[in-house]
């Protein structure tokens, strides 16, 4: 388990009395922790790096999992769209034999 940061002390402590001086303390707090912080040391970069080419990969993959899947799925659709397609034509066929035995009669 971590240490709490000076500034996560000062923020239950603001929290806990509620006054808006505090208040104001604890909201400039807050935007000093979200600014960027400067990476120097080379292995931290290294580490920053390879941390973020885990991610794209792993999103990548992600990615090619759902196209794949939705290739698939398209395949699907064709093929059962070709047979209603087919099934349409034969009964369009049957329909009109039928039409013509009952012109004959």
């Amino acid at each position: 388990m971590t240490q709490p940061t000076i500034n996560e002390t000062r923020a239950q402590t603001n929290s806990a009395t509620g006054t808006p001086a505090n208040d104001q303390a604890q909201a400039q707090a807050n935007r000093q922790e979200q600014a960027p912080r400067v990476i120097s040391d080379p292995n931290e970069v290294a580490q920053l790096v390879m941390l973020r080419i885990d991610n794209v990969n792993s999103k990548k993959d992600e990615l090619t999992i759902a196209i794949k899947s939705l290739a698939d799925t398209a395949k699907q659709l064709v093929s059962v769209y070709g047979n209603q397609q087919a099934q349409i034509a034969k009964l369009a066929k049957q329909v009109d034999m039928l039409e013509k035995l009952n012109a004959k009669t």
